[in-house]
């Protein structure tokens, strides 16, 4: 791969900027997305803070401990040792975790689909990190700008993969025929146990 020069502008596409992000990642020790920001604007690629946060999720970047003990961001290597792959499912894992804490505000169950919504701009985080963890009996998500619909192969596997996701962002699987809404500026804790069946309008 040639190098690319500081300054030098890169055609503005994913694929185009995943390649420079992969470069600045084998070479240099980023420890966070505002250090990788910076990296890319040096060679002339400017990305948001939400975009960089896809890309690297795309790329299933991985935080590792670096020479000097810091946690910074690698790539996967393809046929790594049972050590590393082991704690490449744990990165994935927690990663799901994260943004199930982080971005999960509302679950909802119907047959063999799964309804989640989340605050906007960040169902595609959600769905790729579900998609990257591989769950048994989920055949796919598709993500819009607030809302992702997982289809799982039956409604048994629906309902668990619901009470497996609310569990990661800190809350209980809801009753039958309900809508599990994670805690939000507009549902304080205070009202825990409030129905919000109206709420929204």
């Amino acid at each position: 791969m040639t190098d690319v020069e500081p300054g030098t502008r890169v055609a503005a596409t994913k694929a185009g900027r995943h390649a420079v992000i992969a470069e600045i990642l084998a070479r240099s020790a980023v420890r966070s997305q505002a250090e990788l920001r910076d990296a890319l604007a040096e060679r002339g690629v400017h990305a948001t803070q939400a975009t960089l946060s896809r890309d690297l999720d795309e790329l299933r970047a991985l935080k590792v401990r670096g020479p000097d003990g810091d946690q910074v961001y690698a790539l996967p290597r393809e046929g790594g040792s049972a050590a590393a792959q082991t704690s490449e499912q744990e990165q994935i894992a927690a990663r799901l975790q994260r943004w199930c804490a982080e971005v999960l505000v509302a679950a909802d169950t119907t047959l063999n689909q799964v309804v989640l919504r989340t605050p906007p701009g960040a169902a595609q985080l959600l769905a790729s990190a579900i998609d990257q963890s591989v769950l048994p009996g989920v055949l796919g998500c598709i993500a819009g700008d607030d809302t992702v619909l997982v289809v799982t192969r039956d409604t048994a596997t629906a309902v668990g993969l619901t009470a497996r996701l609310l569990a990661l962002a800190g809350r209980e699987r809801p009753q039958p025929g309900t809508t599990a809404e994670i805690g939000t500026p507009q549902t304080p804790a205070s009202t825990a146990g409030t129905n919000h069946a109206g709420d929204g309008r």
